[in-house]
């Protein structure tokens, strides 16, 4: 678990050397409640435009330099790394420092060095005395950063141990099912060919590759998903800390903006409920909006490793949830057409907008064909639809309902607004608006899930979080030093009830449905047989729910993460919920269709015994042991299996649309084959005319087969699986599945990501060599 001291470590040596840096005052005109309007980028991480020297470096190295002359966010005189009792308003330098005496704002061009107390109230003179003091642990110990990590894995620690059973490296449940080993989760992601629903030719989401390289990295992609379910707290909480650095605001009001953003209760939910896509994007976000922001108003160079970072942040949010990037992608276009720019707008950063709008699009390219066919994947993402949030909840922020206790933070919002109203507010307020459209859409659009079943809303988490990640912008962004000598005292008793109340929302959310070992998941014993065999497993949804989950069929393993994603051949849907209809009712024929396609064990719904199916068929059904989350597995008994053939008798059946015979799936009547698809390899030997060569894969296009070399037509089976008519005499049978253009969208997709990394590293390289 590096994550956290990994980042807790950049953030604190961050704070040591801006301790080291000294605090000069320049010049300025002062910011009040009545004077002239103020110049702001209106950006959490908006760069001054407004200096007194030109813009001829690096924009790092700028910041950098803003920082050492005290010139906060909006060109004045404070910085955004001293404490919260110093003042940093415009021109604001009137105020005596520790050491120092009162600064002379009137002198045009003066500037005064004095020495600055840090938050710990150690004294800091000249740019290196007290780094490596004796009183180092005792700052590190009371930088913000520290307190904030600390403060927050506590509190995950007792939310994920205490209120809830988490504490793990296999979570799973709700709407995360049970995640694969790291072989599972590339092939899922690299494969032009899945079994899944009987098997599909849908491209996997590009998730599963991020998921993959945390994996490799984390002990596996299970491992990762656990870690940022569990983790997600303090990451996000210093993520927000360190987006928020250019913010003429002191260090302890950012941290007690990043942990309000971190208790955000859509995020809560989302970790309650396994949506790892808003999980994703409540850590993500910060950052991206940051960059996005620098890019719109800083200087004109170095603006293309920028736009190559923040095309890489947008990629991830986007494949994680991709009305994120909507939302996002509507914002940026929107502020760099509107936006006013001393000079007015430079053409030189249209190919930057262009990296970051284009870029993600070329990273998730073998994904794009399916987002265009099943645009419900947009809405849903990766973890599925929603049951329709409350108005209540909504203004709580809390996509799942309960107390809107999150209402706390939009009442703090306005009253930000109404007592200390600024120009800094306006990026919070753009991102709030943004969040509210995407919330919007989310509730008054409906679609049919990939899977199948009812038209279904959206999950409204992602857009919740932008809207939180607004309401936070807005109060960080409130005017300094407005209203009387109270308000500052005021002000700090309204985050900490705002701080409390948001963590009361986070445990009153309750244990939620992930477990360590969560989910369906069969008995070591039977999930190796199907290992082994590569037969199916169908678990059956169920109907009288909010959201019923869909019905699942995989081949060789019991249902994992990624397979939602995975749009089933068309009518699969449909013929699975016949399946579970008939299977509940006792129907033989469904158990024969459903042993055709290759599944041997049936896990039934919750409170399904199955004793109807086993008193009609009870000669081909067999009980076998319960999944983990106690529901009833039946093995089917017929003879069946990936590739079958099967004799004439069957074969006409096959042809002619009738239900396959239970009689004509035991003995010499049918011979399983050792083969894995997408491709089956089989010497067939003489035999009678009119067999067919049987494969448990829904028709698609791309099948092909030849018979010693020559092609031959792929013969439908029931209506809709592959098969092969085998001649009399003895012949090679070879049937597989192929698609070019998966290979080239993959490798267009990898260019993609090497010329984004390549284009990004060099400008880091360079500000580190230029320090």
């Amino acid at each position: 678990m590096p994550v956290v001291p990994v980042l807790l470590s950049v953030l604190v040596i961050v704070e040591f050397r801006s301790d080291a840096v000294p605090r000069t005052s320049q010049s300025g005109p002062a910011e009040s409640g009545g004077g002239p309007a103020e110049h702001d980028s209106s950006c959490p991480a908006a760069e001054s435009e407004t200096n007194d020297e030109p813009d001829t470096h690096a924009e790092p190295d700028r910041g950098e330099r803003d920082g050492e002359h005290g010139v906060d966010a909006d060109g004045g005189a404070g910085d955004d790394r001293v404490s919260d009792d110093e003042p940093d308003d415009a021109g604001a330098s009137d105020e005596s420092d520790t050491a120092g005496g009162p600064g002379d704002a009137g002198a045009s061009g003066a500037q005064t060095v004095s020495d600055e107390t840090d938050s710990s109230g150690d004294a800091v003179s000249g740019r290196g005395r007290g780094r490596f003091g004796p009183s180092a642990v005792r700052r590190f110990l009371l930088a913000p950063p520290t307190v904030l990590a600390l403060a927050l894995t506590v509190l995950a620690l007792l939310l994920h141990g205490v209120a809830a059973d988490r504490l793990g490296v296999d979570l799973a449940g709700g709407a995360l099912l049970p995640v694969g080993d790291l072989g599972d989760v590339w092939s899922a992601y690299l494969d032009a060919w899945h079994g899944v629903a009987g098997g599909t030719t849908s491209a996997g989401s590009p998730a599963l590759a991020v998921l993959g390289g945390l994996g490799a990295v984390l002990g596996g992609p299970a491992v990762a998903v656990s870690l940022l379910l569990l983790l997600d707290l303090p990451v996000s909480a210093l993520v927000a800390y360190a987006a928020t650095r250019r913010l003429s605001a002191g260090r302890w009001t950012r941290a007690g903006g990043a942990a309000a953003y971190a208790l955000a209760p859509a995020a809560t939910d989302a970790v309650a409920s396994g949506r790892i896509g808003v999980v994703v994007v409540h850590i993500a976000l910060p950052a991206v909006v940051a960059g996005i922001a620098s890019l719109l108003l800083g200087g004109e160079v170095r603006r293309l490793p920028l736009s190559a970072l923040c095309a890489l942040g947008m990629a991830v949010l986007g494949v994680f949830s991709p009305i994120t990037y909507g939302m996002l992608l509507v914002g940026l276009l929107a502020a760099f057409v509107a936006l006013p720019v001393p000079g007015g707008r430079s053409w030189k950063g249209l190919p930057a907008l262009g990296m970051v709008v284009l870029g993600p699009l070329a990273l998730a390219l073998p994904w794009l064909p399916t987002l265009v066919m099943h645009p419900a994947l947009l809405l849903h993402g990766l973890t599925g639809p929603a049951d329709t949030a409350t108005a209540a909840s909504l203004a709580g922020l809390h996509p799942s309902g309960g107390v809107p206790l999150g209402l706390v933070l939009v009442v703090v919002a306005v009253a930000a607004v109404v007592t200390a109203a600024s120009a800094r507010m306006a990026a919070g307020a753009a991102l709030v608006v943004i969040g509210c459209a995407g919330v919007a859409v989310t509730q008054l659009v409906r679609a049919e899930p990939v899977t199948g079943g009812g038209d279904m809303p959206g999950y409204a988490g992602a857009p919740l979080v932008v809207v939180t990640a607004g309401l936070v912008a807005v109060v960080l962004g409130a005017r300094r030093g407005a209203g009387d000598g109270g308000l500052p005292v005021v002000a700090a008793g309204g985050a900490a009830v705002t701080l409390v109340v948001l963590a009361m929302v986070a445990f009153l959310d309750g244990p939620g449905e992930v477990r360590d070992g969560g989910g369906t998941r069969l008995p070591a014993a039977l999930a190796d047989e199907l290992a082994d065999s590569g037969r199916g497993a169908l678990v059956l949804g169920r109907d009288g729910v909010p959201v019923p989950p869909p019905d699942r069929l995989t081949a060789g393993r019991t249902p994992q993460f990624g397979d939602d994603t995975l749009a089933p051949a068309e009518g699969m849907a449909e013929r699975l919920e016949g399946w579970r209809n008939g299977l509940l009712a006792g129907s033989r024929d469904a158990v024969t269709n459903a042993a055709a396609a290759g599944v041997e064990f049936v896990v039934l719904p919750p409170g399904e015994n199955g004793g109807a199916l086993r008193g009609e068929a009870s000669d081909l059904v067999r009980s076998a042991p319960s999944t983990s989350d106690g529901r009833t597995v039946l093995r089917l008994t017929p003879e069946a299996g990936q590739v079958t053939l099967v004799s004439p008798e069957q074969a006409h059946r096959a042809v002619s649309g009738s239900a396959p015979s239970d009689e004509l799936m035991r003995g010499s009547a049918i011979a399983p084959v050792d083969a894995r698809l997408p491709e089956a390899r089989v010497r067939v030997s003489e035999g009678p005319d009119g067999r067919l060569l049987v494969l448990a894969a829904e028709y698609e296009p791309g099948w092909s087969a030849t018979v010693d070399g020559e092609p031959v037509p792929i013969t439908p089976a029931w209506g809709h699986q592959v098969s092969v008519a085998v001649p009399e005499s003895e012949s090679e049978v070879v049937v597989r599945y192929a698609a070019p253009w998966h290979s080239v969208f993959l490798l267009v997709g990898v260019a993609a990501l090497l010329f984004t990394v390549l284009t990004a590293v060099p400008g880091k390289l360079r500000t580190s060599r230029g320090r």
